[in-house]
Parts: C-alpha cells; structure tokens; sequence
C-alpha cells in the first residue's frame, strides 16, 4: 500500500465532488480534514494548518514555518508551502494569509467559487480567507469531506485493524484487573500500560497522538476509563480510585487511535450478583445487540439497525428508556458520520465503520452499553474488537 497513492486518490475523488458542487478552489482547515487529505498531524495547532486544493491541478498542504521539516518527512502530500518566519525554513509568506492569496491565485482558476469546512472557522478567519481570496463568501464543504470519510480506504482499514489488536489488549487487562479486585483507577492505569506496551512492540512506525485544539495538543490517544454503579449511567465518567461494590454494574471503555484511525471497545460487567430487575436489563441488551448483529450487512440501513434493538427494548418493557442511537460512525474521530439512529435512512456498504452499541441506561438502574467496532464486508461484517463479551461477571 503506497501512502502517497491512497492520498492522491483521495484528493482526486474529492476533486470530482467539488466539480459536481461547481466549487474551484477547497480550502480546507478543520485538523481531522487536513490530515485526511495529507496524512500529517502537525500535534501543535496554535498555528493554523490548512490544505488547498484547486478543482483541477495539484493540491497544496500550507503550514506555519516551524512545521516544515517535520511535515517534510511525514506528509504524504508532498506540495508543501510554508508560512511566517522560523530558522531558515524557506516561506512564501509573512501570515498564512497572505500565503492562500498567492497560492490560490498561481491557480489560475478565474472567478472563484470557494469552499471551506466552515464549522472549524472562526469568523475572523472566514473574512481573512474572504479577503485574501478577493470572494464575498465561502460555501461550506463539511458535509462533502465528511461524505468522502464515511467508506474507509485501504489505509484507514489498516490502521484502525491494527488500533483493535491494541485497545483489545488493553480491555483484556482491564476487566482482568477489576476481577482481581482493583480500582476502577488502578485497572485503567494497568490497561493504558499494556496498550503502550502492545504498540511499543508492534506497532511503534504509527504514532498514537490525536487531533488538537489551539489550546492544547493530544500526544496520547490510547485512553481508557471505567465507572461503576449508577455512574454507569452517565455517557461519559472518569475513572475513580474506588473498588466496584457487589451488586454493581461496571462499564470499563477503551478508546484507542493509531496513525490516526480510532476504534472504540466497550464492555459491561456486574459484581457477583445482580437484583432481577438489572439482570433483566443486561439480559434485554444482550439481545437487541444479537438482533442489530444479524442485520448487519450491505444494503440494511442504519435506521433499519436502530429498529432491530428498538423492537426488543419495547417487547421487554423498556421503552421508556431507548437510546438516541445505538452507535456511530467512527474513524478519524471518535463519532464520525452517520449514527445507527432512526433518521439515517443510509445504505451500509463495504469499507464502513461504526459502532454497535445499544444500550440502557438511567440513574434509576445504572447502564449497560458494551460497544464492538465493525467494519462492513461484501457479505456481512468483521468484528474488529473481539473481547470477550456477553453477560459479564467480576
């Protein structure tokens, strides 16, 4: 698989996209885009990142100075320009600026119709963008990238294949420790251990870093974290330095990206018992995920999926607690395009990722949502993260 191929396929399937739109110059910014269309994560975006691509011609990846050698061994896109002033890193312009007005007029494209991924813009840059490119306006091309990131190449299924064979070892490890009695804290400091350890030994050509704000980069994107009790309830917890209590439900979760491709691994368990109620909601789970996985194959839709674990929650008496969705798309970010909710009338087809994960959970009874990443094959689906699952027990 040649990195530099899959990139320029990839910019010139979007450049057939921004023809239909009538668009002649993208101007993309939002960090998970640019590194789409380059394969390069810059980790520090105090400074803004942005790639040019002209509707017909070569694509520019545009950086502040100080990214240049960096990106000059890393890129897979390898028309680089660079902005600003660092050492003696060559620079076609003081701001970045003033940079696209010089790039995207050696286009020569004539009166522009430019888009941009506008809901990573702040409005100050939207009028700099505006100025600098003579145009009164900027059509926003989210949904276009977003569209082109949905079925996954031959890169991304690599990478995300390779994330699983990781974050599999880490919930291994972490359901291992919280049987062995740890803290919720302790069990996630063992499994983030071990995925290190996994990457280290296997994988270490493939940095594990995330995508960033100004405010802050993202060196490490192998987390996990694990609540128990009602807390399972919550979405989204940190981990706490207390022993799950039996009678509880615990919820470990891994998240794990590599060469910028996540995967996502939940699980639930009990401690040593369950009153009938909770065990009756475990087991409900259970079976609308059995439901939604038999479903999964090219041409259902993921409102259809959504209705497979709908169906079982309402036949077992709760359907006053359904969930939004019952999972998501995921790849370069942690929920991706589309949801597996009832207003996505999308078709799955082959190279798609998401989560399946339906799942009960209110402050009443605590939660159960154990989570599997799939990837859509020409039959049916391949189980990325293949832990051990089911009705759990510590």
């Amino acid at each position: 698989m040649d990195r530099q191929t899959v990139i320029q396929t990839r910019i010139k399937k979007f450049q057939a996209k921004m023809e239909e739109a009538g668009l002649n110059l993208a101007v993309v910014s939002r960090s998970v885009n640019v590194f789409y269309f380059t394969d390069f994560n810059p980790l520090n975006f105090s400074m803004a990142s942005y790639v040019l691509i002209p509707v017909k011609g070569e694509a520019c990846l545009l950086l502040n100075a100080i990214r240049g050698p960096r990106s000059n061994e890393l890129s897979g896109l390898r028309n680089i320009k660079l902005y600003g002033k660092w050492s003696d890193n060559p620079s076609v312009a003081k701001d970045a600026y003033e940079a696209i007005r010089i790039i995207g007029r050696s286009y020569q494209l004539g009166k522009l119709k430019i888009g941009s991924d506008l809901g990573s813009l702040t409005h100050t840059a939207y009028l700099k963008i505006c100025e600098a490119l003579e145009v009164k306006e900027l059509t926003d091309i989210g949904g276009l990238i977003d569209d082109e990131k949905t079925i996954k190449d031959e890169l991304a299924i690599d990478r995300m294949r390779k994330a699983a064979v990781i974050g599999n070892a880490g919930m291994d490890k972490m359901i291992a420790e919280l049987r062995a009695g740890a803290t919720e804290a302790a069990a996630v400091m063992e499994a983030k251990y071990t995925m290190q350890k996994v990457w280290l030994e296997k994988f270490s050509e493939y940095d594990v870093t995330g995508f960033g704000s100004p405010e802050a980069s993202i060196q490490d994107m192998l987390t996990a974290t694990c609540s128990s009790g009602v807390r399972t309830s919550y979405g989204a917890e940190s981990a706490r330095n207390i022993v799950p209590a039996k009678g509880d439900l615990v919820l470990p979760i891994i998240i794990a990206k590599l060469g910028g491709y996540s995967i996502e691994n939940e699980r639930s368990l009990y401690v040593d018992h369950l009153d009938d109620y909770r065990m009756k909601v475990f087991e409900t789970v259970i079976e609308a995920r059995e439901n939604v996985f038999r479903a999964i194959r090219p041409g259902k839709t993921f409102a259809e999926l959504y209705q497979e674990a709908k169906t079982v929650f309402e036949r077992n008496g709760f359907g006053d607690f359904l969930p939004g969705r019952i999972g998501h798309g995921i790849g370069m970010t942690g929920h991706e395009h589309p949801s597996v909710a009832p207003a996505y009338k999308v078709p799955l087809q082959p190279g798609m990722v998401f989560t399946v994960e339906p799942g009960l959970m209110s402050a009443k009874f605590g939660g159960v949502r154990p989570s599997d990443t799939v990837l859509v094959t020409e039959t049916g689906y391949e189980l990325l993260t293949d832990t051990e699952n089911g009705i759990l027990k510590m």
